[in-house]
């Protein structure tokens, strides 16, 4: 009779526990960031900026396949796989912890509230061209937990596209504030141990 091959017994256990495999965790990153160069912000603040991130989204982008379509005959479905994408471009949602330093200085909202206006100033109508609005780059950064990196993607020529998260105030809240900042990317390149992959 036949078996299934991969079923684990008692004897030989799972491979990846028997081979000491470890498990890849979604809390185990770093995020680097490059500014426009039009903004005026020193490289320690910048750094800062990596410590207050707390979640990241938006990397599925970085797996889209083209969808299915489908042909009729006499009834019958024929379904094939579109020739073109809906569209190439990775929008992602990074959270970060918004804290006072210096009893007045919201330097992490600062920072994207400058950076936001380099699109379009609401108090005068003040806007830039893409080569001033747009950061270099955005590294997302994923490692074991000893620290190796296993995955990097480079983000190029990034927009932001949203700030939010100071939509209301309640005064029987005990929870700390927290920014969201949408970007976007056309470009980027993601590199897993010794393969690349891009778009």
């Amino acid at each position: 009779m036949a078996q299934i091959s991969h079923l684990p017994n008692l004897r030989t256990g799972v491979t990846a526990s028997r081979e000491k495999y470890d498990p890849m965790h979604s809390s185990i990153f770093e995020v680097i960031f490059e500014l426009p160069s039009k903004l005026s912000v020193n490289g320690d603040d910048i750094a800062i900026l990596s410590e207050q991130v707390t979640t990241v989204g938006g990397l599925d982008a970085l797996q889209k396949t083209t969808a299915a379509g489908e042909q009729k005959f006499l009834g019958t479905s024929v379904s094939y796989l579109n020739p073109v994408l809906d569209n190439t471009y990775a929008d992602l949602t990074i959270e970060f912890n918004l804290n006072i330093r210096n009893t007045t200085d919201a330097y992490v909202l600062r920072i994207f509230k400058a950076w936001s206006k380099l699109s379009y100033n609401l108090y005068d109508g003040e806007r830039h061209l893409m080569k001033d609005y747009v950061a270099p780059k955005l590294i997302i950064k994923e490692a074991n937990r000893d620290g190796t990196v296993w995955r990097v993607v480079e983000f190029e020529k990034v927009m932001l596209t949203g700030v939010t998260g100071l939509d209301g105030l309640d005064y029987t809240s005990n929870e700390a504030r927290k920014l969201s900042c949408t970007f976007r990317a056309d470009l980027w390149t993601e590199t897993i141990e010794e393969g690349i992959a891009g778009s």
